[in-house]
């Protein structure tokens, strides 16, 4: 993105990028606010910009210190008083590091940090409170373009403890530039020829996917990504965390902007469903859940737990209203088998609790 990118009005795609990261945050304060877990949160925003667009829109920085403040004021939620928070902003400009100072003087806090540094400085800065196993840690990461968040730097953030991260990228430019060596240096194990094979609409879930590929075997982190199309190009949201929750968290916020497949603001699967419903029963059901209900009978082909279907749900970038659905079809055309037999009927148990606890209450397959 452009320098001048603040000093005009934010525009659908950047608004809707601000969406999903307000979202996600309304959907994090609490798991970390409402009990002891850890004794600090930190969260960071290395790319936080002045504060506002030139309509005074508010950007993530202040949308961040919104949301606590709401949080704290709401007498209703749970006390988090002796929950210590701390937040970290960054932007190496000068003129956008000072407007977001007098921005943030106005909001009355003392939990803020402000740095104005290169985001590699700013981000060794921070390392100490970063790899500290006693905080839960937020990061945005709003880079423009596609050079600040290498396989190195990824490497580094899966292996931060409690820490959940979202960064943006931009996903067209690598399809365009991958052979070039500009670009090429900072993803050297990427494919140029099966990047460029690529639909341009299917570019960023790629993208995605090479992250994910970095993850070592055995490190059990979770990607997902949310692709958002501005004229010809793709550019996107790619989140990650080490537990289910903040999976199931981030997929929540994204099937609430789009319903159709939770991942785009585009058709990325050339859905008929999303020009209305059909005659055919078939075309009404999205590309993804009509994917996903087939890998899930296959998955279902031996017994499977409540927990092992949970985690199947979730990797599959779908939520667990999703597979209950399925189930209870499966169920309703008596194809679905569970153990034990008087396993109360349309009750799954997908949750984090029971997963997080280990709490086995029934298997499912389906009939053969």
């Amino acid at each position: 993105m452009a320098k001048n990118f603040h000093n005009k009005p934010f525009d659908e795609e950047t608004t809707l990028k601000l969406q999903i990261f307000q979202g996600y945050i309304r959907e994090w304060l609490p798991v970390f606010l409402s009990r002891r877990s850890f004794r600090t949160i930190h969260i960071f925003d290395f790319f936080a910009g002045p504060g506002k667009d030139c309509n005074g829109v508010e950007g993530s920085p202040l949308i961040i210190i919104d949301e606590i403040k709401k949080y704290l004021s709401d007498p209703e939620l749970p006390d988090a008083n002796k929950v210590s928070i701390q937040l970290f902003f960054n932007d190496d400009d000068p003129d956008k590091t000072l407007s977001l100072r007098n921005e943030i003087a106005q909001k009355d806090i003392s939990f803020v940090k402000i740095s104005n540094q290169e985001f590699k400085k700013a981000f060794d800065a921070s390392r100490a409170h970063l790899k500290a196993p006693s905080s839960a840690k937020l990061i945005i990461l709003d880079q423009s373009g596609i050079k600040h968040i290498t396989p190195d730097t990824f490497k580094e953030l899966i292996h931060f403890p409690a820490t959940d991260f979202m960064f943006f990228i931009s996903s067209s430019i690598l399809r365009r530039f991958i052979s070039v060596d500009g670009i090429r240096q900072y993803f050297p194990t990427m494919s140029p020829a099966e990047i460029k094979e690529l639909s341009s609409t299917d570019v960023h879930r790629y993208v995605c996917q090479h992250y994910q590929e970095i993850v070592p075997s055995g490190r059990e982190f979770y990607l997902a990504p949310f692709s958002i199309k501005k004229g010809a190009n793709i550019y996107g949201i790619i989140f990650g965390s080490g537990t289910l929750l903040g999976l199931e968290k981030f997929l929540k916020v994204c099937w609430n902007k789009d319903n159709i497949s939770g991942e785009a603001n585009y058709d990325i699967d050339d859905d008929m469903v999303r020009k209305g419903k059909t005659l055919f029963l078939t075309l009404n059901v999205s590309r993804k859940i009509d994917f996903f209900e087939k890998r899930l009978v296959v998955f279902l082909q031996d017994f499977r737990n409540n927990n092992e279907l949970y985690k199947f749900t979730l990797k599959n970038g779908c939520l667990p209203k999703h597979t209950v659905e399925i189930l209870r079809g499966l169920q309703k055309s008596e194809r679905l088998e569970a153990e034990p037999s008087d396993t109360r009927k349309n009750s799954f148990y997908l949750s984090w609790k029971n997963y997080r606890q280990k709490i086995i209450r029934a298997k499912f397959r389906t009939k053969k």
